[in-house]
């Protein structure tokens, strides 16, 4: 496969495979994952007879503010698959007194179910256009990949819903065996199903993990997608280059 001339922001480099995460950069994350934690959260209390004081915990250990609705770029919400974010949310009402078994029967049964569950039209909320960006680059023979920590039911529903399933060349999902998000191993194994070097892949997403698992990997270019989980600062010492959307993602022409 010959590599395409891609711009993104402002830099420009060779790539055969562009690899977009999910949340945060094809959707909205704040719009999902801030709502079903809440409810989550209001679940595990009522079920535990637990306090708020509980839920303050709850809700640090997880690494989200439930008054902003800001979700730590860094934290578990943002980038754990959901097994981990089950254990992660057990071991927290472990802290709070209830013993392991119960407390891990109660993440995965009030848990487990808000935070798998199908999307609901309302809380897909796309980041600006994203079908035309992934179409142009489709036309100039670049392949596509979905890699995501979201469970796959989840992850076929939404990028059906946006109309961008077909897009992708391969999706990777939290719950696929083998390795997961943010293990560098992933990238290694798009450039192996894909047949090409790592080095003319390009990772797209919006967390450190994101930009620390393409630079481990050896990908050609780290890029950051603001306003998602991770804020700028976190972002720009890690990524190679900043933008706004997937839009300024772009075939360069040559005629």
């Amino acid at each position: 496969m010959r590599p395409v001339q891609i711009k993104a922001g402002e830099v420009t480099t060779k790539a055969c495979c562009v690899v977009y995460d999910k949340d945060g950069t094809l959707v909205d994350f704040h719009s999902v994952w801030g709502p079903r934690m809440v409810r989550s959260a209001n679940a595990l209390l009522a079920a535990a007879n637990l306090s708020d004081d509980f839920a303050d915990h709850l809700y640090r250990a997880v690494g989200y503010d439930p008054i902003t609705n800001h979700t730590f770029g860094q934290g578990p919400l943002a980038s754990a698959p959901l097994d981990q974010l089950v254990i992660v949310v057990a071991t927290a009402m472990f802290q709070s007194g209830i013993t392991w078994d119960k407390a891990f029967e109660l993440s995965n049964t009030y848990l487990l179910p808000l935070m798998a569950a199908q999307p609901e039209a309302k809380e897909i909320t796309p980041r600006g256009d994203v079908l035309s960006p992934l179409r142009t680059l489709q036309h100039h023979g670049c392949q596509l990949v979905a890699a995501t920590t979201d469970n796959r039911d989840s992850t076929h529903s939404m990028l059906r819903h946006l109309g961008i399933w077909d897009c992708f060349n391969q999706v990777i999902c939290g719950d696929d065996p083998g390795p997961v998000k943010p293990d560098p191993e992933v990238l290694l194994s798009i450039s192996r199903v894909q047949k090409i070097p790592v080095s003319q892949l390009i990772m797209v997403g919006d967390t450190v993990s994101d930009m620390v698992m393409s630079r481990r990997a050896g990908a050609g270019l780290s890029v950051g997608i603001t306003g998602g989980a991770g804020t700028d600062e976190e972002l720009a010492a890690h990524a190679d280059v900043l933008i706004d959307n997937i839009s300024q993602i772009q075939p360069v022409s040559t005629s």
